[in-house]
């Protein structure tokens, strides 16, 4: 059981939670530029959360057929820490890509800067193993699912890897002519097992804890914003198992927030701190990777060569949750923008950048259906899901 709190673990009535999206720290120079516009809102949470995109390691062994990402330096965890996050999810999709010693020094790294990783670990009950944090004397446990893939990513009994949750893909054509002119329909569904297994593990993590925090890598970087159609019952059944706060990254997009059964879903956090030169030409140059990049329509290479996603990636947010001992009592965001000149995420308030913000979360929203309504804070420096 990975378990901790913070020094001063005086009695609350109510804690703040702060949650961010994908963090790619895979740049040379110093981390801490990307984090100065929003340190100090970062800090002043009670517990802070971030979800680490890729390995960090000194000793990558490339293990992926699928686009690879390159290893990130060890040391670049180390502003995570300075920043206050204490629980960090690992969970993902790129976490084995150069191998066990890249889950391995990722997940120590993470300890031994006082740091709580959950959704990766040596093996499937490592990477199973909740992250507990107590702060105000409420009791706060996190767990992490990947829903994305690939299959080698996956831990097993004896192998590292990331917990995960299954996910099948099926392709049903519109009509009856053997590669016809119209394109197929895509379908896809999580494996009933893995969801099974899962609201077991959700409504036991809630037994242990007063407020249960669900981290899912799921979806598609697709440029249109839509969900797939396994994400939201995915979502939900975690919910229904007992997960106080579900969110959700991988899609390097904000997508919709849902209030369901009073509780909040992140379907989509977006971008943090991602910076890397994984696309940028003469870096990581591979066949694979010269393939990739000319398939996926969800990445260009920009002006900044290090920040290879597209504009609308730019809209991101910090989740902003208020709990108690009984559960959710308010849940938003706070709207941030990663300005092109720094590649930093800048919170912006109302009047100040945080109404465009607003105004593409809530189409997000009317493109989804999700029926959430928003208002800004009485201050104007977030934004309250309703």
């Amino acid at each position: 059981m990975k378990y901790a709190g913070n020094e001063e673990n005086e009695m609350k009535n109510e804690i703040n939670i702060l949650a961010v999206g994908d963090l790619v720290l895979d740049r040379p120079g110093p981390m801490e530029q990307y984090f100065e516009p929003s340190k100090k809102m970062l800090k002043d949470a009670d517990l802070l959360i971030g979800h680490i995109e890729t390995p960090h390691t000194d000793r990558p062994v490339p293990s992926s057929t699928d686009y690879q990402a390159p290893p990130s330096k060890p040391e670049n965890l180390d502003v995570l820490a300075d920043c206050g996050f204490n629980v960090v999810t690992l969970a993902g999709n790129h976490i084995y890509d150069v191998g066990t010693n890249g889950v391995i020094d990722t997940y120590d790294r993470a300890k031994e800067l006082g740091m709580i990783p959950t959704g990766a670990g040596r093996n499937l009950a490592e990477a199973k193993e909740p992250a507990f944090y107590e702060t105000g004397g409420i009791r706060v446990g996190t767990v992490s699912y990947n829903a994305v893939g690939p299959v080698f990513s996956y831990a097993t009994t004896q192998k590292a890897g990331c917990n995960y949750i299954r996910v099948i893909t099926h392709y049903e054509m519109q009509q009856a002519t053997p590669g016809g002119t119209f394109p197929p329909k895509t379908y896809t569904f999580t494996d009933p097992d893995d969801v099974q297994l899962m609201k077991e593990e959700i409504t036991e993590l809630k037994k242990q804890c007063d407020i249960a925090v669900v981290a899912l890598h799921k979806g598609d970087y697709n440029d249109d914003g839509h969900m797939e159609m396994y994400e939201r019952p995915l979502a939900q059944a975690a919910v229904d198992a007992g997960a106080d706060i579900v969110v959700c990254h991988h899609a390097h997009k904000t997508r919709g927030i849902e209030i369901y059964k009073g509780k909040p879903i992140y379907h989509g956090l977006g971008n943090y701190v991602c910076v890397t030169y994984a696309l940028t030409p003469g870096y990581s140059d591979s066949p694979e990777n010269d393939a990739f990049a000319e398939l996926e329509e969800g990445f260009e290479m920009p002006e900044v060569h290090h920040y290879p996603w597209e504009d609308d990636s730019r809209f991101a947010m910090i989740a902003r949750i208020t709990a108690d001992k009984q559960g959710i009592v308010q849940a938003g965001f706070i709207p941030c923008y990663i300005e092109k000149a720094t590649t930093a995420p800048e919170p912006k308030s109302r009047g100040n950048g945080g109404d465009e913000i607003l105004k593409h979360i809530t189409e997000m929203v009317s493109a989804e259906k999700l029926k959430t309504e928003f208002e800004w804070s009485e201050d104007g420096t977030w934004v309250i899901c309703k």
